[in-house]
């Protein structure tokens, strides 16, 4: 699994963080787009490619929930992340969990 992903010459890009000893679990550091052009569908684009990768490599994403003051609603990301298979941790409701899936 990637550890950076970008798309569209750097304005939309991804990063995680992964355990090198082989555990089979990423923390979603980051998706970002340029204010500029958000709206046009490309953090899905890049979230779609990371849990698909994910999915191929049977690795859980872990992310820390935070709207950030330029970003989507808190609401509006929760609905977001939940798309595309994260729920949140019953342990912290900040924590977001996406398990592989498809298999």
């Amino acid at each position: 699994m990637k550890t950076i992903y970008v798309r569209h010459d750097g304005k939309a890009s991804a990063s995680l963080l992964t355990d090198p000893s082989g555990d089979k679990t990423a923390i979603l550091t980051e998706v970002a787009v340029w204010p500029e052009f958000r709206g046009r569908g490309w953090g899905s684009e890049i979230l779609k490619e990371v849990c698909a990768d994910a999915d191929t490599d049977d690795v859980t994403l872990m992310l820390s929930f935070d709207p950030g003051p330029n970003g989507l609603s808190a609401e509006a990301m929760l609905s977001w992340y939940e798309r595309y298979g994260f729920i949140r941790a019953l342990n912290d409701p900040d924590v977001m969990i996406r398990l592989p899936q498809g298999r």
